[in-house]
């Protein structure tokens, strides 16, 4: 700092030091304003730390390294060797020698810009003959410049203003349709700051799924904060958020995304299930035993016997490269339309919601499923094979895709549709009738032993009879409410407890404990909303895992950009050129 006429002092103070040496480096003052956005920090901060270093003509790989990860051993070598290291000159590009001093901690600075495809932009563009100008920087050099403060801009506006966001399942149909790319605002309810902030800045949770490489360290989190919004979530919202039951995954590099299903929780209790022989009343005597003899076995042997994806059916168990855990910001991201906030009372009754009291609020594009009675669903009976005949014949008459229909518990076929394209149909085809779980399906199903999956309807548990079609009454948990705690109620608490507040939980013989202490009551912490999708029998829901956290609330779905059907393709005739630029009701 001496040398720049600063005190010595000046060192030591938090973003002035930085302002210092940017103005010295003759680099713009105003990216000093970059080490206020958790996560594009980082970025910044490695760039300038590098760009300081070489002033002092400090190219070596090692040194360049450094400068990315932990620059103080070279800022201290610099500076007790004053003689040595002198300003340097800017280099001479058409210097050979210059240039060949440089070029590989420049490729090590165009790695860590952007891994593997800053390369694979870069060098290819070099062998393609683009050559540079006379007194221009090297190809690696420009584009190494260039995707770092892409990078960082990027990471701002995607973490603080806009995010895109891709539909990829058909829980949402026909609000929203598979291929409808979106634009997620943060700016509604307020950013969330990064609560990983050790992560690569531009992609979510995974470099490579197929490989499983992650973007983040778990390294000094930051607590969960979110800045300023224009306004709370509303009952009615669409809304993307981290899906709860998220935090722990089982990583399969074949799958899409990496994984075998999002809910590890109800996976293991799948396989415990399997375990006890799908017998129900074996299980829930011995439920504890069989569970921790399904997590042994995850971890012990990397196999699962009753989730098989389609190329392991031969083989009768499906093997994984082990159990994934994320924080809450570095979970998958779902989309679904906020039907109640804290402090409401749901109840659904023969597939219609209510929400304290009253009928909720119905999307014009919600859709139930409806069997048609006597037509077999042949994904699930025969050859397994639509036709084409009938597949044309149900997207005439009932504009619905063979892969979307389903299956009633008699192996009918079940057909996703609208309330106005039920009532256009039913008298033409009285065959399709509304399909609705009365209260009590699964127990008669489990206790029947007709059932191969154990209670996945929220809170998962033989106490509570309900059913997707029927369900409640619940009320969603509000900050600082007061909840009794016991037998009956701790199924719906248990995650809020331990899994989002963050308490240990244990459930004894004489009672339920909260950090060691013997309890009755609990008082909550956050806000949690209840999501679902408008396609109510084709999505996996709150219905199914429960509350989501307001620290799990990723943005405000605000407008698709982008709409294309997926078999079609960009270019086969499948842009949906009226969906662009839509708002999202």
């Amino acid at each position: 700092m001496e040398d720049l006429g600063r005190k010595k002092t000046d060192a030591f103070i938090p973003f002035y030091n930085y302002f210092v040496i940017l103005k010295a480096c003759k680099l713009p003052w105003y990216w000093i304003f970059f080490f206020l956005f958790p996560g594009a920090q980082f970025v910044m901060w490695s760039s300038i730390n590098v760009t300081y270093i070489r002033k002092f003509g400090e190219f070596g790989v090692k040194e360049t390294i450094l400068g990315v990860i932990f620059p103080f051993p070279v800022f201290w070598k610099i500076a007790k060797n004053k003689e040595e290291y002198k300003v340097a000159e800017p280099t001479n590009w058409d210097v050979a020698k210059q240039v060949d001093a440089r070029t590989p901690s420049d490729h090590v600075a165009l790695f860590f810009a952007l891994p593997v495809i800053g390369h694979a932009i870069a060098i290819p563009w070099s062998m393609l003959g683009f050559k540079r100008k006379p007194g221009k920087k090297s190809i690696f050099k420009d584009w190494g410049d260039a995707i770092i403060f892409a990078v960082v801009a990027a990471s701002v506006i995607r973490t603080y203003v806009f995010e895109p966001f891709k539909i990829p399942t058909g829980s949402m149909e026909k609000t929203l349709l598979v291929g409808d790319q979106l634009f997620v605002d943060k700016i509604t309810y307020g950013p969330r700051v990064p609560m990983t902030p050790f992560s690569y800045p531009i992609v979510h949770n995974s470099f490579a799924p197929l490989v499983n490489i992650k973007s983040y360290l778990n390294i000094q989190p930051i607590p969960y904060t979110r800045l300023p919004g224009l306004r709370d979530v509303e009952r009615n919202d669409v809304v993307v958020f981290n899906f709860p039951a998220g935090d722990s995954a089982l990583n399969d590099p074949r799958m899409p995304y990496g994984l075998i299903g999002h809910t590890y929780g109800q996976i293991l209790m799948d396989e415990a299930f399997y375990l006890a022989g799908y017998d129900a009343q074996q299980f829930e005597e011995n439920k504890e035993y069989y569970v921790n003899k399904a997590r042994k076995q995850f971890n012990k042997e990397g196999k699962t016997y009753n989730t098989v994806v389609s190329v392991d059916r031969e083989k009768g168990y499906t093997e994984f490269s082990g159990i994934l855990e994320r924080p809450v910001d570095k979970k998958e991201n779902y989309i679904k339309r906020c039907v109640a906030v804290a402090g409401d009372e749901i109840e659904i009754i023969d597939k219609e919601l209510y929400v304290n009291g009253e009928l909720a609020w119905q999307p014009p594009n919600m859709q139930y499923h409806y069997s048609r009675v006597g037509s077999m669903n042949p994904s699930y009976v025969g050859n397994g094979m639509w036709d084409e005949t009938m597949y044309n014949f149900y997207l005439a008459n009932f504009d619905a895709r063979g892969e979307n229909c389903s299956v009633d518990d008699s192996m009918n076929i079940t057909i996703p549709m609208n309330k106005a394209k039920y009532n256009e149909i039913k008298d033409q085809f009285p065959d399709v009738k509304p399909y609705i779980k009365k209260k009590g399906f699964y127990n008669d199903k489990i206790n029947s032993k007709q059932s191969r999956s154990y209670y996945n309807i929220f809170p998962n548990d033989p106490q509570y009879d309900w059913t997707e079609d029927n369900f409640g009454p619940l009320r969603i948990p509000k900050k600082g409410d007061v909840v009794e705690l016991n037998k009956k109620t701790i199924p719906i608490y248990r995650r809020i407890i331990h899994a989002y507040e963050g308490h240990e939980l244990q459930e004894k013989a004489d009672g339920i404990y909260v950090d060691g202490k013997k309890v009755d009551t609990y008082t909550i912490e956050m806000n949690y909303y209840w999501m679902m999708g408008d396609n109510r029998n084709g999505s996996a829901d709150s219905r199914f895992w429960g509350f989501v956290p307001e620290d799990h609330v990723v943005g405000h779905a605000a407008f698709t950009w982008l709409s294309v059907d997926q078999q079609k393709g960009m270019f086969g005739g499948g842009m949906r050129w009226s969906r662009m630029f839509n708002g999202i009701e």
